[in-house]
């Protein structure tokens, strides 16, 4: 038997088609703090992005309609804007935006090509679990490469809401 969601802290992944991700995590930090860090510049900028790069900048004006922007920076010194707008947002529920890279991070991911990230968050002993989906990548070569930086961000969200936790 499978040991129970709320049990694991790392990071479960399932590729349901060629075009989509699942990640489900469980953060030791309650809902509103893990909706927070989605929602709030000042938190994004601390997480968001794969390990080998940098957050360099981070914007979000948390209203449906409203615009989120991330700047990475790769270890070359290439800045990688990645951006979209807020689609639904139902306070430490559910937060759905459109994701999308502002010039080609790898030959894989073209630039320009919309996608949807939908975050949800369920209130479990001890924390919160995160159930992300991400829809509409390009290809199953796409869909891999963000594999691991989504895995990255969530680690990296896991250390920065520890931090939060023992400020």
């Amino acid at each position: 038997m499978a040991p129970a969601v709320e049990n694991l802290t790392g990071n479960v992944v399932t590729t349901p088609a060629s075009t989509e991700i699942r990640i489900t995590r469980v953060f030791l930090a309650p809902r509103e703090l893990v909706y927070k860090a989605w929602t709030s510049a000042e938190m994004l900028v601390h997480w968001f992005g794969c390990a080998a790069f940098t957050t360099i900048s981070a914007e979000a004006e948390a209203r449906v309609g409203g615009t989120w922007r991330v700047v990475l920076r790769s270890p070359d010194g290439t800045d990688f804007p990645a951006f979209g707008r807020y689609l639904e947002l139902v306070p430490v529920e559910r937060i759905a935006m459109t994701h999308q890279w502002e010039k080609q991070v790898v030959e894989v991911n073209p630039a320009g090509l919309e996608t949807v990230v939908t975050v949800e968050l369920f209130e479990v002993p001890g924390g919160t679990r995160l159930e992300f989906r991400q829809t509409g990548l390009a290809s199953e070569a796409s869909r891999d490469s963000h594999v691991g930086g989504w895995c990255d961000s969530m680690d990296a969200l896991s250390g920065h809401l520890a931090d939060k936790g023992s400020s």
